[in-house]
């Protein structure tokens, strides 16, 4: 049961984080002049990217292939 709290709080970690990192990336894009707010913008949005493809690292019902029958 320990294993189901942690990876739920490490997803809640992932999406939350994700989140405000995508914000600041919009913001980034609406307030910084030029190439650099695009610049800015996509680097956060490859980063949130990112952090959201980790997901599946941390499905608590997930059963690894050594488990399966």
């Amino acid at each position: 049961m320990r294993r189901l709290r942690t990876l739920l709080v490490l997803r809640l970690l992932l999406v939350s984080n994700a989140v405000i990192i995508t914000t600041v990336g919009g913001l980034c894009l609406a307030f910084v002049d030029g190439r650099a707010g695009a610049i800015g913008a996509v680097l956060c949005w490859l980063v949130a990217g990112g952090l959201l493809g980790l997901l599946p690292l941390t499905d608590p019902y997930h059963v690894p292939r050594s488990h399966r029958h």
